[in-house]
């Protein structure tokens, strides 16, 4: 991922009929908040954002595959990461349709926060 200080490494914009419905991110995570899978922590961020009327219409889910393939592609021994509130069934659902399995929980923004992560893919023989 690019490392050009105050910008985004990557950002994607999920759109429908030429209208922007969410985006799907990929950042550095901030190596002093909790949840890390190396020692030094800086792993990419997976995050993603939809307005209202789009949830539950698989936008998220074929965006967030599209953006961690890109990813693989760019970067295919990184690891990635991903924090959601334990509590959001809906969420939880898409990391594990995505391929994350957890890593740990933990209390975060006033809540129980789950962190998996998604490694890389083994190389095929």
């Amino acid at each position: 991922m690019p490392e050009t200080p105050g910008r985004r490494p990557r950002l994607f914009v999920i759109e429908r009929d030429g209208t922007m419905i969410g985006m799907v991110t990929l950042d550095r995570r901030d190596a002093e908040r909790q949840g890390r899978v190396r020692p030094e922590g800086g792993e990419a961020e997976l995050g993603y954002l939809l307005l209202p009327e789009a949830w539950g219409r698989g936008y998220a889910a074929e965006a967030c595959a599209a953006a961690l393939d890109w990813f693989a592609a760019e970067l295919p021994d990184e690891p990635v990461v991903l924090t959601t509130r334990s509590a959001n069934d809906r969420a939880m659902r898409l990391a594990a349709k995505l391929g994350f399995t957890e890593v740990a929980r933990f209390e975060e923004y006033g809540a129980e926060q789950w962190f998996g992560v998604r490694l890389p893919a083994a190389p095929s023989a």
